[in-house]
């Protein structure tokens, strides 16, 4: 079975622009996992593109080097595989400009419908929606709308960015006003700042149906105002896996075309999960899913899109597993 695998930042999607330091590490990560999890499969041979700034990849895998436009190439590496799989962030709907090319020209793409990817790289209208379908949410307002009620503080971020990029915490209610007034961007949101656990859930999901992988905590830290992850601790918060569950039925069954794996970021306070958003892509802690419960989690993705069935996951035996950024 041929495989062709694009990770948008090291696979050549910014050959023509800086590549963004925050971005390459946790790209690098995800890609290294699905390489080495597809190469332990029978009958895997693989394709990738990589930008011609960063070192080959030191391992059985045919490596199309990317100094110019990639989309130039990917037509044709995607018709000459079997499968694909495809790893961008949201921002600019870049995943979901891939996600259709691969939906149109692919035999088998292993991700969400573009149109799951275009309502959830929203964060505005994911919580929307999920808040007008009772699930608890994280207040999210357009930044020019009333600003939401907070005591301690408020959050600006893109409304399409990925991850904790270019996310801010303001303080001073002045503060935040006069930059809002000063500026004209219409793709920024206002959060409450909330004190409470950060922490996510790894799901896999076909047609309507989810399977928990993993119940983690985030360890993200604030360096002069800005968010960073600094790691994951995938399955660290295991005696939350009933709730977890419960809101991932919930969430799959409130926005239809999500599959593959998917990622859910939360908040906790006093037991209550607060979605912040929805990652209809890998995440970080995809890295370290494998390792935790103790099977090769990259197949069982692969067989339940051949197969058309989730796998039986049980967390039962599952084991911490620190994934550093």
């Amino acid at each position: 079975m041929r495989h062709f695998l694009f990770e948008f930042i090291t696979g050549g999607g910014l050959s023509e622009e800086p590549l963004p330091d925050s971005l390459i590490g946790e790209g690098e990560l995800m890609m290294q996992t699905l390489i080495k999890e597809l190469n332990e499969l029978n009958d895997s041979e693989l394709s990738l593109c990589r930008d011609s700034r960063l070192a080959l990849y030191e391992t059985d895998v045919e490596q199309h080097v990317v100094a110019s436009n990639v989309d130039a190439i990917l037509v044709d590496l995607i018709k000459k595989s079997d499968v694909c799989w495809l790893i961008a962030p949201e921002t600019g709907a870049c995943l979901e400009k891939y996600a259709r090319l691969f939906t149109e020209h692919g035999k088998l793409f292993i991700g969400s419908s573009a149109d799951a990817i275009k309502l959830t790289t929203s964060k505005y209208l994911t919580n929307k929606v999920l808040s007008e379908n009772g699930i608890n949410v994280v207040e999210t307002k357009w930044m020019h709308q009333t600003l939401p009620e907070s005591n301690r503080g408020w959050v600006i971020k893109a409304d399409d960015g990925a991850g904790a990029e270019d996310t801010c915490l303001i303080k001073d209610k002045n503060k935040l006003l006069k930059i809002i007034e000063s500026n004209a961007s219409e793709n920024l949101i206002v959060q409450p700042y909330i004190e409470g656990k950060h922490m996510s859930m790894s799901l896999l999901v076909f047609d309507g149906d989810v399977s928990l992988l993993a119940c983690n905590q985030q360890y993200i830290e604030i360096i002069d105002g800005y968010f960073k992850l600094k790691g994951i601790g995938v399955n660290e918060c295991l005696s939350y896996k009933e709730e977890m569950l419960l809101l991932a039925k919930k969430i799959i069954s409130t926005i239809p075309g999500l599959a593959g794996y998917i990622g859910v970021d939360l908040i906790e306070v006093d037991r209550e999960l607060l979605v912040f958003e929805i990652n209809p892509r890998f995440t970080t802690a995809y890295s370290g899913i494998s390792d935790s419960i103790g099977c090769n989690i990259t197949s069982e993705i692969l067989d339940t899109f051949v197969h058309k069935k989730l796998p039986d996951i049980s967390l039962g035996s599952a084991i911490p597993i620190r994934v550093d950024v």
